[in-house]
């Protein structure tokens, strides 16, 4: 994220968007009833009954709600007209930016808080473009997992009834072909419609390699990205949460966010049974720990952020600051992953400390 201009007085700061992890940033900085303004089309009715034209304007949003879409690679933002060309447009009524990469805007608060600006100016520099679909398997159950650095969606669950081995192996076989054609369908249309990187099959025994061998003989899919089989415990969603633990994984893909902060949550539920004097949960524990210069890293949840009210900002932004004069490290967790959801159960917010206190 490149910043432009910041103006102090009024509140604004200019920036242009240049990747994804921008658009997250700003996911996690814009807030109800921010002020932003940019270049936008809005379709203009100049005779009545036509369908109309699309305008190209600048307009200054109140903004509404704010939406993440990183699969079209765009971040929308819906807020009611209060600058415009008046020959143009209504003020009070509603328009939805979609900001993406290239974009320019201008963001205006009622106060700008120091975490916020910091935030914009070191926007993580993770691989963008990670998408990875994981399939657990067993003998007549998968479950199918899309996986990137902001989500983790489950997309389908496979069963099948496959018939035991005192049944003819015509018939075993037969329903084993089903079921892998039902997964291939699957992954066929995900590699359609998605820029995979890599699919992982994982499971017991060898029901994903006969799997793997199925897909590249059988399954007729053209934009097929790389396949890795990695042994785990079922077919279940279990397996898949075991996998993005694995150093397998890790070694396949570097610089990818949800494996460097699932790393880290491990740690976090590590010394939780080894040495949890070294955690501290909420907002007291872990200001009376940053009062001792003990926090070596801080986890926040993205929900405590963007849903935060004025009071509950300063607290966090109380935190941040006194992490960062410890030269600690801070991680926002994305709840729409199984990493960002623990941190949630525990509260949202958790620290590693340097020391016991």
């Amino acid at each position: 994220m490149k910043i432009l201009d910041i103006d102090k007085k009024e509140e604004t700061i200019s920036l242009r968007i240049e990747d994804l992890n921008d658009l997250w940033t700003l996911y996690n900085t814009i807030a109800k009833n921010d002020h932003v303004t940019s270049r936008t089309n809005r379709r203009i009715v100049l005779k009545e009954g036509s369908k109309g034209e699309r305008k190209q304007m600048k307009l200054k949003l109140n903004v509404d709600s704010i939406a993440f879409h990183e699969f079209s690679n765009r971040l929308r933002v819906k807020g009611t007209i209060l600058e415009g060309p008046e020959d143009f447009v209504s003020y009070g009524t509603y328009h939805t930016f979609n900001i993406e990469p290239g974009q320019k805007l201008t963001i205006e608060k009622p106060k700008w808080l120091k975490s916020e600006i910091k935030r914009l100016g070191k926007s993580p520099r993770f691989q963008t473009d990670f998408v990875m679909l994981i399939v657990a398997i067993e003998s007549g159950l998968a479950t199918i997992a899309l996986i990137t650095n902001y989500s983790h969606n489950r997309i389908a669950t496979v069963k099948k009834n496959i018939p035991g081995k005192r049944y003819e192996q015509s018939h075993r076989n037969k329903a084993y072909e089903e079921f892998y054609s039902d997964i291939s369908s699957i992954i066929k249309e995900k590699t359609e419609r998605v820029d995979l990187k890599i699919i992982i099959l994982c499971g017991p025994g060898s029901t994903k390699d006969h799997l793997k061998q199925f897909i590249k003989e059988k399954a007729q899919i053209t934009k097929l990205p790389k396949i890795v089989s990695i042994q785990a415990g079922s077919g279940t969603e279990s397996a898949i949460l075991e996998i993005l633990k694995s150093k397998e994984l890790k070694l396949l893909q570097k610089n990818v966010k949800i494996f460097l902060e699932t790393e880290k949550i491990e740690e976090i539920f590590q010394l939780f049974s080894t040495n949890s004097d070294l955690i501290a949960i909420g907002f007291d524990e872990i200001s009376n720990a940053i009062e001792k210069r003990a926090v070596k890293e801080l986890f926040c949840a993205d929900i405590l952020i963007r849903g935060a009210s004025k009071k509950q900002k300063l607290r966090i932004e109380q935190l941040l600051n006194g992490v960062e004069s410890l030269g600690g490290e801070i991680h926002i967790l994305s709840s729409e992953h199984p990493t960002g959801k623990q941190i949630i159960d525990l509260g949202s917010i958790v620290a590693i400390l340097r020391f016991k206190i």
